[in-house]
């Protein structure tokens, strides 16, 4: 009898642990703009994890190298910083992924946020696509409006779109 009730009660566990957790979940954006420019010149801007100079509000990087590891501080024009890992370069597929550190949600409405920016040579033009992996501002369960799931989203897409504006800004965009 004992044997049986303790198997009911591993079972219950089972069924009505995660039925009663409702945690985030890992949320994606991607963005993607076809660059006038060759694959090769953009990637000489974009793909330097110690200079950020090419995106908009960035006055200082304090980059501790180039390679897997790697940590910077990105400083912004208002003081505020960010923290921030370099995961992989890979200058032979032209990607670059980053983690940020901090969570900071006056600058982005997520936590746990990475960025993954590949170009691909489109006919001597660039395809820039820029992916983002993040969890929301609010991490408990009925998050308030600024730090839900949307806002998180839309966050991301924007702080993705400064830098897609900017690089059409630079390089051109095929129409």
């Amino acid at each position: 009898m004992t044997k049986i009730l303790l198997t009911l009660a591993a079972c219950l566990a089972l069924v009505s642990g995660p039925a009663l957790a409702h945690w985030p979940v890992r949320l994606k954006t991607e963005q993607s703009v076809t660059l006038d420019t060759p694959v090769d010149e953009v990637w000489s801007v974009i793909g330097n994890f110690d200079d950020m100079s090419w995106f908009p509000g960035v006055v200082s990087i304090d980059a501790t190298g180039t390679g897997k590891g790697a940590t910077r501080v990105r400083t912004m024009e208002d003081g505020q910083t960010m923290h921030e890992e370099l995961l992989k370069r890979q200058p032979e597929k032209y990607a670059i992924s980053t983690l940020f550190l901090d969570t900071n949600l006056d600058m982005v409405k997520a936590t746990n946020y990475a960025s993954h920016i590949t170009l691909k040579d489109a006919d001597g033009k660039t395809l820039l696509t820029w992916k983002g992996a993040f969890y929301r501002g609010f991490p408990q369960n009925e998050p308030p409006e600024d730090l839900n799931d949307d806002a998180a989203v839309a966050s991301v897409e924007a702080l993705h779109q400064t830098g897609i504006d900017v690089s059409v800004e630079r390089f051109g965009k095929v129409e």
